[in-house]
């Protein structure tokens, strides 16, 4: 239950701030028909409000200010505790706990760039562009920077809202297999993944289908690491040693 907090409830930035940095991102605020003040989530990198552009219902995600700096600064802590653990200890070095606070680093650093998140967003939508169900929000480039992100709205339920789901009349077994189909393609075939796919980033549509939201963390495996993994998840499936 703590755990789930983290998911989008952190302490919101005042809407004149959010406003100020559209102001410095993307010109005008008045581009938005209408921008919710009261965001839909805060959390502890950005910031998702409500809005509509062109007619469009979408979702503006504006970075937090000093988010940058406060995490460079987490970053190069935790660094230096990794190398000071492996210099003093053994068990630290065997878990490349070096390489490990690196790789955090590296993944978390990007998370901080929304263009990079607005391209990882249309890299899935491609992928899974003959697949009507599932749904990844449109990118719209034109109010979208490093520090502003705005993406079509998506609608549906919490995957985890197991109650909702069944007054809508969804099956949650044939729910369950599409989320594990969608993930499996990502991993298994694309190599092009949802690193962070928690019941927060995905919804359910009316219609069943799956709709997935939050891409500022992803991952990429070659083709030598997929195959070695298929190797090793074909037999637990048969249920036989690999």
């Amino acid at each position: 239950m703590e755990l789930a907090k983290l998911q989008d409830d952190t302490a919101a930035v005042p809407a004149n701030v959010i406003l100020e940095a559209l102001t410095e991102e993307v010109g005008d605020p008045g581009v938005f028909d209408r921008f919710d003040h009261e965001p839909l989530a805060s959390a502890s990198i950005g910031q998702a409000h409500a809005a509509s552009l062109a007619g469009t219902e979408v979702v503006v995600k504006v970075r937090r200010p000093g988010a940058v700096e406060t995490v460079r600064a987490d970053l190069e802590i935790l660094q230096n505790l990794a190398v000071t653990a492996a210099r003093h200890s053994e068990v630290a070095r065997g878990y490349d706990v070096v390489g490990i606070a690196h790789d955090f680093s590296t993944t978390l650093l990007a998370e901080l760039d929304y263009l990079t998140e607005a391209h990882n967003a249309e890299r899935f939508a491609a992928s899974f562009a003959d697949d009507p169900r599932v749904q990844f929000p449109a990118v719209f480039w034109e109010t979208t920077t490093s520090r502003v992100l705005t993406l079509q709205r998506v609608h549906g339920l919490k995957i985890d809202d197991v109650a909702a789901l069944d007054v809508a009349g969804i099956d949650r077994r044939e729910l369950a297999a599409r989320a594990t189909g969608v993930l499996c393609q990502m991993v298994f075939e694309d190599g092009f993944f949802h690193a962070d796919p928690h019941p927060g980033n995905f919804f359910v549509a009316p219609d069943g289908s799956l709709a997935v939201i939050d891409f500022g963390m992803v991952g990429e495996l070659d083709d030598a690491l997929r195959e070695h993994l298929i190797a090793l998840l074909v037999p637990l499936l048969r249920g036989t040693r690999p």
